[in-house]
């Protein structure tokens, strides 16, 4: 059988739905790029990272042979982003 709840239950958890989510460590690396790089190069990069047949290890030596360090793992967590072994950029 089922009890009913009290009110502020009910509160309370409508609460912790529309509290901001907590601040999980640093800001990806491939999300710092896309913001700092100029359009030409963000849109190249958001469009080769939707391409799932270019592996994320060559999107990381590329991106790392023109200076900016980054790994295939962050990569990869890029791509996932909004699930929730993904990184937290806005998909």
């Amino acid at each position: 059988m089922i009890e009913k709840q009290p009110l502020g239950l009910a509160h309370e958890l409508a609460a912790l739905a529309d509290a901001p989510a907590p601040h999980r460590g640093p800001q990806c690396s491939v999300g710092i790029l896309l913001k700092a790089a100029g359009p030409d190069v963000a849109a190249s990069l958001r469009a080769v990272l939707e391409t799932t047949s270019v592996s994320a290890t060559a999107i990381a030596e590329t991106l790392s042979r023109y200076g900016t360090t980054v790994t295939a793992y962050t990569v990869n967590r890029h791509r996932r982003r909004g699930k929730p072994n993904g990184c937290r950029c806005e998909r």
